[in-house]
């Protein structure tokens, strides 16, 4: 094949890739550059398909898996609102029982209501629900703190 089949070939898989953002056909289409380049210097021979071959299977197997591991990659911690309160370590600034208290949460000074027994003031708590404008917390570790 001619040189400029395998450029317009390569041209179609990049609008392919576009369209799909899969990086298949980016694989392809760095192959046919490849194509194109064997076809300028040996017109007219397999070597073309040879390279065209190698170099699709080469990107498949080893560009494309650390492209997508780059750029598809998940946020660890991409929670927001109350989400990303949810067992967020705090401390305690005063007494907290059932009824009241304050907790310092994200360098903010939050109510706070504990979940059961009475929390003594500067421990270590872990929010467990938000209830409105209320965190609802336990003792971060309870087991290490008797």
């Amino acid at each position: 094949m001619h040189f400029w089949i395998w450029l317009a070939l390569s041209g179609g898989f990049l609008v392919i890739e576009i369209l799909t953002m899969s990086l298949f056909f980016l694989s392809f289409a760095l192959a046919a550059l490849i194509g194109a380049l064997t076809s300028a210097l040996w017109e007219n021979s397999p070597i073309q398909w040879i390279g065209f071959s190698i170099a699709a299977v080469l990107t498949l197997v080893i560009i494309r898996p650390i492209m997508k591991k780059y750029l598809f990659k998940d946020k660890i911690d991409s929670r927001t609102g109350v989400e990303a309160l949810l067992h967020a370590p705090a401390t305690a600034i005063t007494e907290i029982t059932t009824s009241a208290g304050f907790i310092k949460l994200n360098d903010e000074t939050w109510s706070a209501r504990s979940m059961g027994a009475v929390i003594p003031e500067a421990s270590m708590v872990e929010v467990v629900a938000i209830n409105g404008a209320v965190a609802m917390v336990a003792l971060k570790n309870p087991s290490l703190s008797s």
